[in-house]
């Protein structure tokens, strides 16, 4: 029950705010397909496919994302890697320069000895800058990780903080360049997860855009005979609509 008890929560201020996401704004959707060279526990080349769909109100906003990674040689698999994130925020403050997060993250890494990991979490952060052309915002959070291992090693199941951080930059004439970096230690002294995902985005007609991204994925604790950190170079085509 102790394990489940994050899940029921966090499915709780879902429904909360199910009124506010569908009452107002727009759905956007987004597909890319993209060609994907990876290094550390998986050390290859593969495609890669990306969804999202969102919607943005004045002054709260929904999103859901999921990023497939798979491939095949020689009639045998040897990667496969998903990750899953459901987020839900809004603004608060006179000038709405604070907000509340609320988020669930799944992720399975075959390769990585993840079988399954769980993250719901709930959060409060700041945005220094909200412009078309300019955009950073930090964030923390608290959540519970629960993790199971497809070896034999003990599954875990830990509070955790994260610390996030997110910028956006218009250069050239309409391409942009992002950072989103997160750290999650855990608070057991389990180990320390951290992720940075670099992108170039430059639009090549309307709703379609070249996409080019670098992700580091280290975790200070690995299962045994597993590599620390995995990294990806994606180039992809990526299309809204």
């Amino acid at each position: 029950m102790n394990k489940i008890r994050p899940l029921i929560t966090l499915l709780g201020i879902m429904i909360l705010f199910q009124n506010t996401v569908f009452a107002e704004g727009e759905w956007k959707r987004e597909i890319a397909l993209g060609y994907n060279k990876s290094s550390g526990n998986t050390d290859k080349s593969e495609l890669s496919i990306t969804g999202a769909i969102k919607r943005e109100m004045e002054h709260a906003n929904f999103g859901s994302s999921a990023d497939i990674y798979y491939s095949e040689s020689n009639g045998q698999m040897d990667s496969q890697k998903w990750t899953s994130l459901t987020r839900y925020a809004f603004d608060f403050s006179s000038e709405y320069k604070w907000f509340n997060s609320y988020q669930m993250e799944v992720t399975h890494d075959r390769f990585a000895d993840i079988d399954y990991r769980l993250l719901p979490s709930v959060g409060i952060g700041y945005w220094f800058s909200r412009e078309e052309d300019w955009t950073w915002s930090v964030e923390g959070s608290a959540g519970y990780e629960m993790t199971k291992y497809r070896s034999n090693k003990d599954d875990t199941n830990s509070p955790v903080l994260l610390g996030h951080t997110y910028l956006k930059k218009k250069i050239l004439e309409n391409a942009f360049i992002s950072e989103d970096f997160s750290v999650i230690p855990t608070l057991d002294n389990t180990g320390t997860r951290i992720k940075s995902e670099t992108e170039f985005t430059n639009p090549l007609s309307k709703g379609l855009d070249l996409s080019i991204k670098y992700i580091i994925d280290h975790d200070t604790e690995p299962s045994a005979g597993k590599e620390k950190t995995d990294t990806r170079f994606i180039t992809s085509l990526k299309y809204s609509f």
